[in-house]
């Protein structure tokens, strides 16, 4: 298979019967535009009449049909100008203020997104070299993949980088090669690879640096090492939270904060516990969540003792602020999450039970659900199959689950307008190979990318790349 981004592609098994009824221009367009001229009524003999008492009746029902539909479009600005007003008095566990908290009108599609994920177009391409452990994170239009491991267990320093507007892709190089790297953007201009392992296995604060404007490289360095630091994309600034510390505290506690100018401070989370947890940004509630994961109960003794955590931090975006925030139900490892529209939603993962009287390990298909409006974790829902270490992204408004799994190639798709995952017997989008251990980003919020990873169970690192491709333009 060559390297290009034309290396494979297959077609949309798509449907065509969608009811062109449900689509928002139509719902729009007034009935009477819709109808034969109001003068051309057809009579139950199939004849035309054109008497003035059906002429003036189509008339008033186009005025009714027009004011009514005005009436809705009003009622959803004062719903978003009553949405925004609460937004400002709400509090994040009393002390974060929310400034933006617009949820999304159900019903309505997330702008530059096709809406229906059955008109998705998959394609693929290759990275410039198979390797796993990839670091991925998207500034612009631009998507990178940075790192990893390659097969023979090395660390890489090749950078893949993908535009989505030119549809090419062009090769660069991290200062140092390494793997376990955090990464993440600032000011929708810098792309930012932090930490890391370096080759004798050390964590590291470098963290490289990629202008977008410019497609020059500089670096920065954290106050603290770490190796996969999670890195929570807040808009103005960047949270680099927690991460492998190589200490006995073997987990870290630190946050160092990068501003759009590369400035960096630092601060530590409140939790009790050092914590490798899921960093999800949600930018219509301006906050991201730091949850679930593992932590160490026993932090600077000898022996570590590793539990699944419920320790869940708060980032407020505007402030650069955190809390502590209401515990995670369902402690477990391996699960992966997104947000959309104020819903933050963690899916799959493990547990590890005493290898007799139950197994040694279950994979859940449970998904929890945080709401920022109400700062609470709500009812649980249930994924199509049971899904560990899974890649979760945001596409428009819905969040997306990739493999995980060996049962299947499907992915689960949440709707944040209903609060439910899609169930169709029509075809869903589905990756083409089966992967561990891969990278995922979105670019633009309409481009999913899945890149790198290892294959046939984790025998062979592989360079491919599959695209799903949601944008409207």
């Amino acid at each position: 298979m060559g390297k290009s981004a034309k290396a494979f592609k297959r077609p949309t098994k798509k449907q065509k019967e969608i009811k062109k009824t449900t689509k928002a221009q139509a719902a729009l367009t007034p009935a009477a535009d819709k109808e034969r001229p109001s003068s051309m009524a057809r009579t139950s003999s199939g004849g035309v009449s054109k008497s003035k008492s059906i002429r003036k009746k189509a008339k008033v029902a186009s005025v009714m049909t027009r004011a009514s539909k005005a009436k809705k479009v009003t009622r959803l600005a004062w719903v978003k100008i009553e949405q925004r007003r609460m937004a400002s008095e709400m509090n994040i566990a009393g002390l974060l203020v929310l400034t933006v908290l617009l949820f999304a009108v159900p019903g309505l599609a997330a702008p530059g997104v096709i809406d229906d994920i059955y008109d998705w177009v998959f394609s693929g391409a290759m990275l410039s070299e198979p390797r796993s452990s990839v670091a991925a994170t998207s500034v612009g239009n631009i998507a990178l993949f940075a790192g990893g491991r390659l097969q023979n267990g090395s660390y890489s320093d090749v950078v893949d980088i993908y535009n989505r507007k030119s549809k090419t892709w062009t090769v660069s190089r991290l200062s140092v090669a390494r793997s376990e790297i955090g990464a993440g953007s600032v000011g929708n201009r810098y792309a930012l690879f932090a930490g890391g392992f370096d080759s004798s296995f050390k964590p590291m604060t470098l963290v490289d640096v990629f202008d977008a404007q410019t497609g020059q490289w500089s670096q920065i360095q954290l106050n603290t090492p770490r190796a996969a630091p999670r890195l929570l994309d807040l808009g103005s600034v960047v949270a680099v939270v927690g991460g492998l510390s190589g200490d006995l505290q073997y987990l870290s506690k630190a946050v160092d904060y990068v501003d759009a100018n590369l400035t960096v401070h630092s601060t530590s989370l409140p939790s009790e516990y050092p914590q490798l947890g899921l960093p999800i940004f949600d930018s219509t509630s301006g906050i991201g969540l730091y949850t679930a994961g593992y932590q160490n109960s026993r932090p600077g003794e000898r022996f570590n003792d590793f539990e699944p955590s419920n320790q869940t931090t708060i980032f407020a975006a505007a402030s650069a602020s955190l809390v502590a925030g209401p515990l995670f139900p369902y402690p477990r490892w391996g699960s992966g999450g997104a947000a959309a529209n104020g819903m933050f939603v963690v899916g799959g993962g493990h547990m590890f039970g005493d290898g007799s009287s139950e197994p040694l390990t279950t994979v859940t298909d449970r998904a929890d659900v945080f709401h920022a409006q109400t700062q609470q974790w709500g009812q649980a829902l249930t994924l199509s199959v049971p899904r560990d270490y899974p890649l979760v992204q945001t596409v428009g408004d819905y969040v997306v689950f990739l493999a995980g799994t060996q049962a299947t190639k499907a992915l689960d798709i949440f709707d944040s307008r209903t609060g439910t995952f899609i169930v169709n017997p029509r075809h869903t989008p589905a990756l083409y190979t089966l992967r561990d251990d891969a990278a995922a980003v979105t670019v633009d919020g309409c481009l999913l990318m899945v890149a790198g990873g290892t294959v046939y169970q984790g025998r062979n690192a592989t360079a491919s790349v599959e695209i799903f491709d949601a944008c409207k333009s």
